[in-house]
């Protein structure tokens, strides 16, 4: 029995409410990595892609607009409505 995991890293091009992002996910458990925190020690690593993407969004809210660019597109969708309300929220 292991006490550690050692993630095994694959980089994979995902595309969610009109983004699309190359993200690296674990082989094993699935799991995503931020691409704008890496793959550090003090990563945070997300279960689905939903929680990832709005986790992105808050990055685009503090950092400088030069540094992140992230633009909304309206699918016509549900998704893509709630994404612009999850953006909006302070």
């Amino acid at each position: 029995m292991a006490l550690q995991w050692e993630p095994q890293w694959e980089e994979v091009v995902v595309e969610k409410w009109g983004m699309r992002l190359k993200v690296k996910r674990d082989r094993v458990t699935g799991v995503y990595a931020c691409p704008v925190c890496g793959t550090s020690d003090n990563t945070v690593y997300f279960f689905t892609l939903e929680d990832l993407l709005r986790h992105i969004l808050v990055h685009a809210r503090r950092e400088k607009v030069e540094t992140i660019r992230v633009s909304l597109e309206e699918t016509g969708g549900e998704e893509g409505a709630r994404l612009e309300e999850v953006g909006e929220e302070a």
